[in-house]
């Protein structure tokens, strides 16, 4: 018994040797996900269409915000690097730097993902038919919308609908978006809005 015992010691790890040497280097991929990744399909982006917006509704926003003479009413004007609004005019409007807006720009930053001549890696392909689209986005800078509203327009609280512009803008875009045909044929399922932070009506 004792001989069996020792014989048993050099056998066992004989064993554990091979299974270190001899196993795979990576676990293998479950069989959906190696279909997947050697499939003719391996290579194909997430289809975006980017619904028709009038410009109003997103960078001419920005347009606006640099247009206002004064500073955030919800803060003192030495606080507020945006205003007044540098001399002369910039070429183009860039993203706030107030702190009250700048946090909220996650709108921004996806529209430009998605414009011609984007730099950023190639996760999605943007199609000019919406019938091809996997989904749609919807390029309405909201958060920065009501933001203004607040900064500018209300003084710190919404009106429910009368002279609140941020609530006739999301009038609009809801009437435009929801006419589309390609609402109608999901219901708005595959349609994207990015709303950033949060506002208390």
């Amino acid at each position: 018994m004792a001989r069996l015992a020792l014989l048993a010691v050099p056998v066992a790890l004989l064993l554990s040797l091979s299974f270190l040497l001899l196993r795979p280097a990576s676990p293998p991929l479950p069989f959906s996900r190696q279909q997947a990744a050697s499939g003719p399909d391996r290579r194909r982006l997430l289809r975006v269409y980017v619904a028709e917006l009038p410009r109003a509704l997103n960078h001419g926003l920005l347009d606006l915000y640099w247009s206002l003479p004064a500073a955030d009413s919800r803060i003192p004007a030495s606080s507020d690097p945006d205003h007044p609004p540098p001399r002369p005019p910039r070429a183009h409007s860039p993203y706030p730097d107030s702190p009250l807006i700048k946090q909220y720009s996650a709108e921004y930053w996806l529209l430009a993902s998605l414009q011609p001549g984007s730099s950023s890696a190639p996760a999605v392909r943007v199609v000019a038919d919406w019938r091809d689209a996997d989904v749609v986005f919807v390029p309405f800078f909201a958060t920065l919308s009501a933001e203004m509203e607040l900064g500018w327009g209300a003084k710190g609280a919404f009106r429910r609908k009368e002279g609140n512009e941020d609530y006739r803008r999301q009038r609009e875009v809801v009437d435009r978006v929801t006419a589309h045909p390609a609402w109608r044929r999901s219901g708005g399922r595959d349609h994207v809005f990015v709303l950033t932070g949060f506002v208390k009506y």
